[in-house]
């Protein structure tokens, strides 16, 4: 999961909470924090997060803020106000208790009338859907770990469709309404048992289990990309890395098992002028191709030196560059003998 701080801050929404001026919704919902979560589509064929933001941003636009747009080319969640602001996303009383989610749309859907739309490329549609899907499933896990939050509890996660059956929102069939027009199957329910078991991940993993912490700098659709930053960090110095999963090419720093380790490099990458932030999610390493690589024989002698780490560690930093552990491991102990 990627989030990209992108506050609206000429926003009129921002500015209300800001300076609420005794307004007690606001200030309600800065102290107590958020109640739940409502799930939102944008209902229109546009799928960058960027442009959803630019144009929110600004003093004229005081119609509507949400929280979060998550951009439908990349999965990236683009954050347009802190999680304790109130917002102005459900057009009802849920703004006074919910946080508001926004999901990018394909490009290639055409809406005809109220929620019926055409599509003309329904793979490509598909695969937008997925990844806002999955991005949101992870925020709102994230969400609900912060504000302790049931994901399975009435109330507590709704679609604005829900919002509006409970009375707490405006008229909306969002975001079902894409779901079902493209036979994607994914249901509110199943998406609240999603949330519920991507909470549960991390405190099922095995405690033999090492989790390993990874500075990500980017994330792209297309590889190319992906290696233009790689080279342009090793050249700076960082020991870089690209990896696949999620359909994205994802290039990271580093993989720590001390988290204060990662975020000193995060604070060094920051410095250097990149975007970063931590996860403990790899995925299938992928080859760069932006210098030669090292030999058997060199990078046994750097193990020796102790520039790979110990056991697993070093394990998963030699396998996601691209080396043959088990050759290396064998070529250090022929130097050990």
């Amino acid at each position: 999961m990627q989030i990209k701080e992108t506050f609206v801050t000429n926003n009129p929404c921002y500015k209300a909470n800001q300076n609420p001026n005794g307004d007690s919704r606001y200030i309600n919902f800065q102290k107590n924090g958020a109640k739940g979560l409502m799930l939102h589509s944008v209902g229109c064929p546009q799928p960058s997060a960027s442009v959803f933001v630019n144009n929110w941003n600004k003093s004229s636009y005081d119609r509507a803020c949400v929280h979060a747009f998550i951009d439908g080319n990349t999965g990236v969640i683009h954050q347009c106000l802190p999680w304790n602001f109130r917002g102005w996303h459900g057009g009802g009383s849920s703004n006074n208790t919910h946080i508001g989610v926004e999901m990018c749309e394909p490009a290639c859907i055409k809406y005809t009338s109220g929620s019926s739309f055409t599509c003309s490329d329904t793979a490509t549609a598909k695969a937008v859907v997925t990844r806002t899907y999955k991005a949101a499933v992870e925020l709102f896990a994230f969400l609900c770990k912060k504000y302790n939050l049931n994901p399975l509890a009435d109330g507590v996660i709704v679609s604005h469709r829900e919002g509006h059956t409970r009375g707490i929102a405006s008229n909306h069939g969002d975001p079902e309404h894409l779901w079902n027009g493209l036979k994607m199957g994914y249901t509110m329910d199943g998406f609240r048992k999603d949330v519920a078991a991507a909470m549960g991940t991390a405190t099922e993993k095995p405690q033999t289990e090492k989790t390993l912490y990874r500075v990500q700098t980017g994330a792209f659709s297309k590889k190319d990309n992906a290696t233009a930053l790689a080279s342009k960090l090793k050249a700076a110095g960082f020991d870089t890395y690209i990896v696949q999963s999620d359909g994205l090419y994802k290039v990271q720093v580093g993989a720590y098992s001390v988290k204060a380790n990662a975020d000193a490099m995060a604070v060094k990458l920051k410095a250097a002028g990149y975007d970063t932030y931590i996860t403990t999610k790899s995925g299938t390493a992928v080859s760069a191709n932006t210098t030669p690589k090292k030999t058997v024989d060199e990078l046994a002698r750097e193990v020796i030196a102790g520039k790979w780490g110990n056991g697993n560690d070093r394990k998963n930093r030699l396998t996601e560059a691209g080396y043959d552990y088990s050759a290396v491991q064998k070529r250090v102990n022929e130097l050990l003998k």
